[in-house]
C-alpha cells in the first residue's frame, strides 16, 4: 500500500497546479506494493493524444515531487469525460 501522505501530496499537487477547474477530477490510489496510480478527468485534454496527456500529467509531478515521490508512480490515465462512461 502506498503512502497517504505521498497520494495526498500527489492529489493536491495536481488540483493547486494544471488541474485546479471545479470539473477536473484527480484520483490517486494504491497501486500494486507502494506505487500509486493517477486517473484524471479533464476537459484540458481535448485534442490531446494519450502520450500528450501523460506528458502534461508528468510536467506537473516533477515540478513539484523528488525523484523518490513520483517513482512510486506506476500508472497515469488522462481521459476526457466524453471519454469516461458510466452505464
Amino acid at each position: 500500500m502506498a503512502s497517504e501522505i505521498l497520494k495526498q501530496k500527489i492529489h493536491d499537487t495536481l488540483r493547486a497546479g494544471y488541474f485546479s477547474d471545479a470539473k477536473d477530477f484527480v484520483d490517486v490510489s494504491d497501486g500494486s506494493a507502494d506505487h500509486v496510480h493517477i486517473v484524471i478527468v479533464s476537459r484540458k485534454f481535448n485534442g490531446h493524444t494519450m502520450l500528450d496527456r501523460g506528458d502534461i500529467i508528468w510536467d506537473e509531478l516533477l515540478k513539484h515531487l523528488s525523484d523518490e515521490e513520483w517513482g512510486h508512480v506506476s500508472l497515469l490515465i488522462g481521459a476526457t469525460p466524453e471519454e469516461v462512461r458510466i452505464w
